[in-house]
C-alpha cells in the first residue's frame, strides 16, 4: 500500500517533523496530485501543517491556465492554502542564457524557495519519483559525472527539500490515483522529445531496456544507493575535519591552514577543496573537475601569496599558510533617487523606471502577482520618496513577519545571492524601508480595514517618462 510506503520512505529520512509547514510543489500532473494527497492523509500523524505551491511558467498559453485552476480547486478540495506564482521564463532565458528547460527549472526552484521564506516553512515536498531518479542518473552518466553526481537526487537535504516518492515507481502512483478516484492533468510537453530529458525517457532508455537490461531502472536505483551510502559517509568525515581546521572568515567566507589538507589523501583533498566551494558559494554549478585542480595547485604552490578567481564570483586568497575562499565583494555603486509625487520617474543608472500611482478608494483593487509591483495604505507614506541601495544596518517590518528584521537576514532566509543584493532597490519613506522591491513590502505601509487611499507602484525595465 502506498501510504504506508510512503509513511516509511517520511520516518527512515526522518522528512518531518513536528510542527513543520510543508510546502508541496503541485504542477497538476500525477507525481504532485498523489504526493498532494498522501501528505494530506498523513499530515495528522506527523503533526504537521501544508500548503500548496503552484508555478505557472508562463509556456503553454491556455493549457497551463488550466493547469492553474486544476490546482487551485485541488487545494479547496483538500481544504489546503494555495499560492499560485507566475513567471516569465523567456524573458529570463534571454537575459541568462542555457536552454529553456534549463531557465524554467532554475526559475521554478527560485521562486518555491522564495514562497517557503516568505511563509516561514520548514520543508519543499516535490513529487520526484524512482523512475525520475532513474532517468536523472543516466542522464548524469551521460553528460559525466563523479560519485556525488552518481548518487543521485537526494531524498531531503539541508535546504529543506524533501522527496517522499523518491522509492515509489510511477506505475505505484498511477494505482493509487485510480485507487482513491484522484484526477489529475498530463503535460503535453512531456510527451514529445524535444528537450533532453525526455528524448532520454521517451526513446534511448526503452531502447537500452530491450537491447541490454530490461531492469535497467533497478540497476541505476542499486547503484545510486551504493554511491549515496558512500557520500554520507565521506560527508561525516569532511564535516569532521572542517570542524576542526577551518575558520569562518568575513560574510560567509571560509579560512583553512594548507599543510593539514595537504597531510590528507588525495580524494580528501579534492573533496575538502569542493566542500569549501560549496559552502561559500552556496553550489557547486559551473564549478567543475579542472576547478578542482587549480585550486589544489594553488595548495601546493611554494609561492607566498597568490589569488584565484573562480565561477560564481568566488575569490580564493593563498597567503603563506592559509587559504581563504570568500565571494568576490560586490562592485555596485551606490545610488539614490528622489521620488516628489505621482508619476513615472526615470532612474537612468538603473535603467529602470517608477511608476507611482494614486488609486480612487471607491473602485475595485486588482492585485498583480507581478513581484515588481505593489499597493500600499498612502496615509501611512510621507512624500518625498527615496529609492536608493542598501546600506549596512538596514532593517524593517517584512509583511507578515510581526517584527523587524535585518535586511541582510531576510535576503539570507530568502536564497538571494549575495552577489545580487546591492542590485535590489530599497524604497523608504523619511527614515524607514517600506518596500524591497521586487520582495516584500514593509508591514506599517499594509492595506487595512481603515485604508481609505491607496498608492500603487510599479518598478519598470527601461526608461520612461521625464529624462
Amino acid at each position: 500500500m502506498l501510504l504506508e510506503k510512503v509513511h516509511n520512505i517520511v520516518m527512515s529520512h526522518r522528512m518531518l517533523q513536528s510542527g513543520d509547514l510543508v510546502v508541496v510543489a503541485v504542477s497538476s500532473g500525477p507525481d504532485s496530485v498523489a504526493l498532494c494527497h498522501l501528505l494530506h492523509r498523513l499530515r495528522h500523524s506527523h503533526k504537521v501543517e501544508l500548503m500548496v505551491a503552484h508555478v505557472h511558467h508562463g509556456l503553454r498559453g491556455a493549457e497551463a491556465d488550466q493547469d492553474a485552476l486544476f490546482v487551485q480547486n485541488l487545494s479547496q478540495q483538500l481544504g489546503l492554502p494555495v499560492v499560485e506564482q507566475r513567471l516569465e521564463v523567456r524573458t529570463w532565458q534571454k537575459e541568462h542564457g542555457g536552454s529553456l528547460q534549463m531557465a524554467a527549472r532554475a526559475l521554478r526552484y527560485q521562486c518555491l524557495h522564495q514562497v517557503m521564506a516568505e511563509k516561514g516553512a520548514s520543508k519543499l515536498a516535490l513529487g520526484h519519483n524512482a523512475d525520475d531518479q532513474a532517468e536523472e542518473i543516466l542522464l548524469r552518466i551521460l553528460r559525466g559525472a563523479g560519485q556525488r553526481g552518481l548518487s543521485g537526487m537526494d531524498p531531503c537535504n539541508h535546504k529543506g527539500v524533501i522527496r517522499p516518492l523518491l522509492e515509489c515507481h510511477r506505475h505505484e502512483i498511477m494505482v493509487y490515483l485510480e485507487d482513491n478516484g484522484l484526477a489529475f492533468r498530463q503535460d503535453s510537453s512531456n510527451l514529445q522529445p524535444w528537450c533532453q530529458r525526455n528524448l532520454l525517457r521517451l526513446e534511448l532508455l526503452p531502447q537500452l531496456q530491450q537491447a541490454f537490461n530490461s531492469n535497467l531502472n533497478a540497476t541505476l536505483l542499486r547503484t545510486s544507493k551504493i554511491f549515496r551510502e558512500e557520500e554520507d559517509f565521506w560527508e561525516s568525515h569532511l564535516t569532521s575535519w572542517l570542524d576542526e581546521h577551518s575558520l569562518n572568515h568575513g560574510d560567509g567566507g571560509i579560512r583553512f591552514p594548507i599543510r593539514p589538507l595537504l597531510e590528507t589523501h588525495p580524494a580528501m583533498q579534492k573533496r575538502l577543496l569542493r566542500r569549501v566551494v560549496q559552502e561559500v558559494k552556496g553550489d557547486l554549478r559551473e564549478f567543475g573537475f579542472h576547478h578542482t585542480e587549480i585550486l589544489l595547485q594553488l595548495c601546493r604552490s611554494p609561492a607566498a601569496n597568490r589569488q584565484l578567481d573562480l565561477p560564481g564570483e568566488v575569490q580564493v586568497e593563498k597567503s603563506y599558510d592559509w587559504v581563504t575562499v570568500t565571494l568576490r565583494p560586490e562592485t555596485v555603486e551606490d545610488f539614490t533617487f528622489r521620488i516628489s509625487d505621482h508619476g513615472v520617474h526615470p532612474f537612468p543608472s538603473l535603467n529602470h523606471s517608477m511608476e507611482v500611482e494614486l488609486l480612487a478608494s471607491d473602485l475595485p483593487v486588482e492585485f498583480s502577482h507581478n513581484p515588481n509591483e505593489a499597493i500600499m495604505d498612502l496615509d501611512r507614506v510621507s512624500f518625498p520618496l527615496t529609492l536608493r541601495s542598501s546600506k549596512p544596518g538596514d532593517r524593517f517590518r517584512p509583511l507578515g513577519l510581526g517584527g523587524s528584521k535585518k535586511l541582510k537576514d531576510f535576503f539570507i532566509d530568502a536564497k538571494v545571492p549575495k552577489s545580487q543584493r546591492r542590485q535590489i532597490p530599497i524604497l523608504c519613506s523619511k527614515d524607514h524601508i517600506i518596500w524591497v522591491v521586487g520582495h516584500r513590502l514593509d508591514d506599517r505601509v499594509k492595506l487595512t480595514s481603515d485604508t481609505s487611499r491607496l498608492l500603487r507602484l510599479r518598478y519598470l525595465e527601461g526608461l520612461v517618462g521625464k529624462q
